[in-house]
């Protein structure tokens, strides 16, 4: 309403009285009467005399409330009302004339006008009827070349009369008479219309009427009101309709229900809990305080309005006319009241004050809430510890404590819950924990779930392509009776369910599919009714227009309507409707505008044509895989996972609706990605929308686009329609307004506020500023309601939570400062660019932004081509597109080197230097390819790179393999995309990634930066670079990152700022300084200890679970006896050394001390070779003669050191493995003799003597691989 009370202020100017009769002699009395609209009617002078000259029902719109009065006085409340036109809500198509007399002035507001004029003429062309008539009073220089295209589409008739006189003594006014219609001859009519409007015929009393006006349409339900009330107006509802009798208005008057209680899967990060309780979380908490003492708490999170920016923008044709443009952002702010036990009430309001109520009140604080949430798990495995122990990566590697509480996380989940998100970071083995957790459930070790599951059910994994070999290689090592099969085709589904009806309930049943299989499906058609109806071009009793023949009046067109309701399908651009067109209704899956049915249907698809004499196709039309279970087998699909499940975050896509479909078979669904959030709310209202009922009860919606608002002018979300229709058609039920509400909930909103010059009418001086308010758009960031929502069904999970010694991980934003000549040539195109695109904008055209983000994005990083800034310029009536060179930018010259490739020849020269292979992430890897010159002078530059180029060609399923075999054959740099590597290979070979261009996905960004830092990586230090060009578009985008980062880690716990983040350390600290103040306070649950918490009657060691699960050996059990003798003690004797007892025992004391050493030597071997990384084998038989040399009475430091040296555990795990074997060897007490290796004082023959006095001891043999010796580590991930 902003701008519209910013108009008020220059004066109401209404058409001069002279001009009365001329206008009314140009309309015939209507009969029957139609209704007349003005919407900007003042004190309905003219309104009220047209009204009864041409025998009409007046409806009258005024903002200003003195003249609204005066027209509710002459035409009566019902037909006349007080708002601004925008917020006028009145039926479509419903008035036979109007009367558009709109206010004079510049605009630029979203929709691309240049002047209000047309910009309301625009809006209020809806209201009209089909061959109404339009009445549009302005000044002939407003008749502008768009609105002269407009008039030509929507029109059947158009003239252009001049009003005698020039207004206010300089001014030549017009009025454009246009019937709305289907013309004959669009570009034909937009010359005419240009013709007339530099030469229109003057307006004078006319003999005879020109124009006639229909009569008047049917409408079931007439509405024509405010859609927002004043005070005045809502107490005259209440007083005397009764307005506060209805449930509506009582249920605001209702006592707010107390929040629900949280009952978590597992307990809260520290992270999660400092935005719970900012969410409110905490109400009704009794807590005592130092300062107020005993008191009750209640929050409340609301957004407030922060100014983030501020700019001017000047006029490129008027230099004195600037426009002040300022961004207003809508930030989630939390109060806290205290009400103390003497009745004192205190408020508390903003950053500081919370911040320090929470630190000087955090034990209290922490005591609720570890109180107040309930999780379901008791990280007691959930009964499944024995079958989790088993467990053999790779045949030989245990899981991770951690890791087996998150699978017991899951079981006990599933009983309560359908649907569980598990959120892990890139490397905790989110694999290994959902096929732990699928094989469990499906062969009834979850003995909770064993009766939920039938024997015939199966369970489906989606995963991306190139992750499925990697899915069943695990899923084997988990099981390897299990049946595990791909499902390329739907063949092969059906063989797959085929057998497993066959199958007892105890075998696993796990189906693998190809997240793109999903998405496949047969192609879809529009789904209208066509009815051909006649159209008259112009009324019987006008003339024939220019150009057309009289028998070209009536044609016949086909209207496409609605199968369900029967209503005209329409298609609305810039606030105009009109019938839908084959060619939009083909351009995307549309809904009806009134019921919501879909418009489209799948078409059958034929598949190939037979061959020549053949009779059947060699291949099958294609059928989408969701349907095909849904008809074929329904209810057999128990459990659903799907991988990687942040790339179907958006609803409109393909993954994003395969996602929603293949969840609504499945009785179970485990989403499991790293990476769930992109750093804006609606990222996730997809998947939440598929996953959580509450936001399907609460965001409902039937239908419409994605993140689609209500444009001003528009009236997709205010069709009137009939209560007595079998229709659908109220705001609730749509999408894109259900996710607009997610976002105003959920997230941050920015919206633009533009203040322009105003001048006097009269005189032309300067009165002041016209306010223009943009539509708010999604920024960075989420509000603390987001964690509570998603907190009940949400498992997070991170590399610390397993306890181990991890790499250094750092973030390092690189600034480079451009070459002098580079950065004047950027500054100059940059300002003429700006320049160029504040034109086009003043003129109404916003499509140059695209073109000019990716030259200040991409052309300083690769000023050795030439480059051209192209804008394609769309014609105002044929819409064809004809290029338009802006700047043309001359190459550099291609000999040269530039400042940002020296600062990456240098990067990586010192990289390489210290022995860290690196990985380069480029974003110009197509048509403006910057890869081969990159990689050229780095081979020139820095001669040890060995460098390799990652194509898209390449297939996902094969470019581990290709990079593998880099690696051997000595590839030390890879240049590639980020989006080729974003999932699925672990890139432990490069501990240093740069990215020389910036990415603006979060989720690709942040997946590439964690595709080096993994437990197994031998590195110590993980590095990721971002190079960037100071003063460049690069540096906002950085920035920009560093903003959807942070909201990342506040939704994933994370604590802690990187270095990405430390470039807007400013913005947001709030959010930091919380979680430091709870986040590590000792009273709250750890994450690092989160998942390593043992039952507290297990013996289980709290550290490092998994060593002790080894070792779940029987002491009464007795050794294997082995004829041969070991191969490391036969080692031992040929160098000469003897293995003798410490203490002089009898026979039968040697005889039953030599089965404890046996017991003892075989139980450490086992342990040994679970975590040790020595590939060779001969060199780890002797290492391993040395370290039981050590054990014998050595001390813990001395064999972590010793391990250290020789590099024979995961660098920081020394002293844990230490400890474990001098825990094995005294395990059974003093009894148990010293084993030593003592070396002979004298050479011996390397031919063993007898061994009677010897005592040989055996130990378990190591299997042979087929293939050749790997790297051991202690977990693959």
């Amino acid at each position: 309403m902003a701008r519209a009370e910013s108009k008020m202020v220059m004066g109401y100017l209404p058409i001069d009285l002279k001009h009365y009769a001329a206008l009314q002699s140009l309309v015939a009395p209507a009969a029957p009467a139609v209704r007349l609209l003005d919407p900007f009617a003042g004190e309905g002078a003219f309104l009220e005399a047209a009204a009864q000259a041409w025998n009409v029902t007046p409806y009258a719109n005024e903002l200003d409330g003195e003249r609204a009065a005066a027209c509710i006085a002459r035409f009566g409340a019902t037909q006349a009302v007080r708002c601004d036109v925008e917020r006028l809500v009145a039926s479509n198509n419903a008035f036979g004339a109007a009367w558009l007399n709109p206010p004079y002035d510049h605009d630029a507001a979203a929709s691309g006008s240049k002047r209000v004029e047309f910009r309301y003429l625009r809006h209020a062309w809806k209201w009209v009827q089909d061959g109404g008539l339009a009445l549009w009073c302005v000044y002939r220089q407003h008749i502008t070349q768009e609105a002269a295209a407009f008039l030509a589409k929507h029109s059947s008739r158009v003239d252009v009369w001049a009003l005698p006189g020039k207004h206010l003594g300089e001014y030549d006014q017009c009025v454009v008479a246009a019937i709305k219609g289907v013309p004959l001859d669009p570009a034909r009519l937009y010359e005419q219309i240009i013709r007339d409007r530099d030469n229109p015929q003057p307006l004078t009393i006319q003999a005879e009427p020109r124009y006639r006006l229909p009569p008047p349409r049917a409408i079931q339900r007439f509405v024509f009101a405010p859609d927002m009330l004043d005070e005045v107006a809502g107490l005259k509802l209440i007083e005397e309709q009764g307005a506060w009798k209805t449930s509506g208005f009582q249920a605001l008057l209702d006592v707010p229900p107390p929040p629900t209680e949280i009952e978590p899967v597992v307990a809260p990060r520290p992270g999660h809990l400092a935005l719970v309780l900012a969410a409110g979380v905490a109400d009704g908490a009794v807590i005592e305080t130092d300062e107020y003492g005993q008191v009750a708490l209640r929050g409340k999170t609301r957004h407030v309005e922060q100014v983030a920016r501020v700019e001017v923008e000047a006029d490129p044709n008027d230099p004195e006319r600037q426009v002040k443009k300022t961004t207003i952002r809508l930030k989630p702010t939390t109060t806290l009241s205290l009400l103390a036990s003497d009745g004192t009430t205190v408020e508390m309001e903003g950053d500081e004050a919370l911040l320090g109520f929470i630190t000087s009140n955090k034990r209290a604080l922490a005591q609720y809430l570890n109180t107040k949430f309930k999780p379901m798990y008791g990280f007691d495995f959930a009964g499944i510890s024995g079958w989790l122990d088993r467990i053999r990566l790779k045949g030989k590697y245990p899981m991770y404590t951690a890791q087996k509480h998150v699978v017991g996380a899951v079981a006990r989940g599933f009983q309560s819950r359908n649907n569980i998100l598990l959120i892990g970071s890139m490397g905790t083995g989110k694999t290994l924990m959902g096929g732990s957790a699928a094989i469990s459930i499906a062969s009834g070790v979850v003995k909770s779930l064993a009766n939920d599951i039938r024997p015939d059910q199966v369970v489906l994994i989606v995963a991306p392509p190139h992750l499925i070999e990697k899915w069943k290689r695990e899923l084997v090592s988990i099981a390897p009776k299990a049946v595990i099969e791909r499902l390329d085709r739907h063949e092969d589904v059906k063989r797959f369910m085929e057998r497993a009806e066959a199958l007892p309930a105890h075998v696993p049943k796990i189906g693998l599919i190809k997240r793109d299989l999903t998405k496949l499906g047969c192609t879809w058609e529009p789904a209208v009714v066509w009815r051909s109806e006649t159209v008259a071009l112009w009324r019987y009793d006008s003339p024939t227009p220019e150009g057309y023949l009289p028998n070209q009046r009536i044609r016949r067109e086909r209207v496409p309507k609605c199968p369900h309701c029967g209503n005209t399908v329409v298609q609305e651009k810039k606030g105009v409707s009109a019938p839908a067109s084959q060619s939009w209704l083909e351009g995307g899956k549309r809904t009806c505008g009134v019921c919501q049915t879909p418009l489209w249907r799948e078409s059958r698809d034929r598949g190939s044509q037979p061959k020549p004499g053949e009779k059947y196709p060699p291949k099958n039309p294609r059928y989408r895989l969701d349907e095909y279970l849904k008809k074929m087998y329904p209810n057999r699909v128990y459990l659903l996972i799907w991988d990687e499940v942040h790339e179907a975050q958006h609803g409109d896509t393909g993954n994003g609706e395969a996602f929603s479909r293949m969840a609504g078979l499945a009785k179970k669904v485990l989403a499991m990605t790293g990476t769930p959030f992109n750093g804006r709310s609606s990222s996730i209202f997809n998947l939440e929308y598929a996953i959580n009922p509450r936001v399907r009860q609460r965001y409902n919606w039937g239908g419409g686009k994605r993140f689609s608002r209500k444009e001003r002018g528009s009236h997709i979300f205010q069709e009137v329609v009939s209560e007595s229709s079998n229709t659908f058609g109220e705001l609730r039920y749509q999408r894109g307004r259900a996710e607009s509400r997610w976002v105003a909930d959920m997230g941050v909103r920015e919206q633009v506020v533009e203040e322009r010059p105003s001048y006097d009418r009269d005189t032309g001086a300067y009165t002041g500023t016209s306010t223009y308010e943009r539509p708010y758009q999604e920024a960075p960031g989420i509000s603390p309601l987001l964690v509570a929502e998603v907190l009940d069904h949400a498992i997070f999970f991170s590399l610390a939570d397993l306890g181990k010694a991890l790499p250094q991980y750092e973030e390092i934003a690189l600034p480079v400062e451009l070459d002098a000549d580079i950065y004047d040539e950027y500054d100059r195109t940059r300002q003429r660019l700006k320049d160029y695109l504040i034109q086009r904008r003043w003129e109404g055209d916003t499509t140059f932004r695209g073109s000019y983000l990716q030259w200040s994005m991409g052309w300083h990083n690769a000023p050795f081509r030439p480059y051209e800034v192209i804008h394609n310029l769309k014609h105002p009536i044929t819409g064809a597109k004809e290029p338009y060179t802006v700047v043309s930018i001359p190459s550099y010259g291609e000999d040269r080197i530039f400042a940002k490739e020296q600062a990456l020849i240098d990067l990586v020269q010192a990289e390489l230097a210290a022995n860290r292979p690196c990985v380069i992430y480029f974003r110009q890897t197509a048509t403006r390819d910057i890869q081969p010159r990159l990689e050229t002078l780095l081979r020139q530059q820095v001669p040890e790179a060995r460098t390799f180029i990652l194509k898209n060609t390449v297939d996902a399923e094969r470019r581990e393999a290709v990079i593998e075999r880099e690696i051997a054959k000595g590839t030390n740099v890879v240049l590639c995309n980020p989006e080729l590597v974003k999932t699925g290979l672990d890139l432990i070979h490069f501990p240093t990634l740069i990215f020389y261009e910036l990415v603006f996905n979060l989720s690709t960004l942040m997946q590439a930066a964690a595709r080096s830092y993994r437990l197994n990586q031998t590195h110590t230090h993980c590095k990721v670079v971002y190079l960037y060009a100071e003063g460049t578009m690069e540096q906002t985008a950085v920035q920009l990152m560093s903003r959807k980062q942070r909201a990342a880690k506040l939704l994933t716990g994370d604590i802690g700022l990187t270095g990405l983040d430390a470039l807007t350390e400013g913005e947001g600290g709030f959010e930091e300084a919380l979680l430091e103040a709870i986040g590590r306070d000792e009273s709250l649950l750890d994450p690092s200890q989160l998942f390593k918490a043992s039952d507290a009657v297990s013996e289980i060691d709290s550290e490092d679970a998994a060593y002790w699960n080894v070792e779940g050996i029987d002491a009464g059990s007795d050794a294997v006896p082995v004829d041969e003798p070991d191969p490391l003690f036969a080692l031992a004797l040929e160098l000469g050394a003897t293995i003798i007892p410490v203490d002089e025992q009898s026979p039968l004391e040697r005889a039953a001390a030599k089965e404890v050493v046996v017991r003892l030597v075989e139980t450490t071997s086992a342990y040994l070779e679970t975590v040790h990384l020595i590939a060779d084998e001969n060199e780890w038989v002797r290492l391993r003669a040395d370290l039981l040399m050590l054990i014998d009475g050595g001390a813990a430091q001395e064999i972590a050191a010793w391990l250290t040296e020789h590099h024979v555990v995961f660098p920081g795990c020394e002293m844990e493995v230490a400890e474990k074997l001098l825990s094995l060897i005294g395990s059974d007490g003093e009894t148990v003799p010293s084993v030593r290796v003592v070396k002979l004082q004298r050479p011996v023959s390397l031919k063993p003597s007898r061994q009677s006095e010897r005592t040989v001891i055996a130990f378990p043999q190591r299997e042979v691989e087929d293939e050749a010796p790997l790297t051991q580590q202690l977990a693959l991930f």
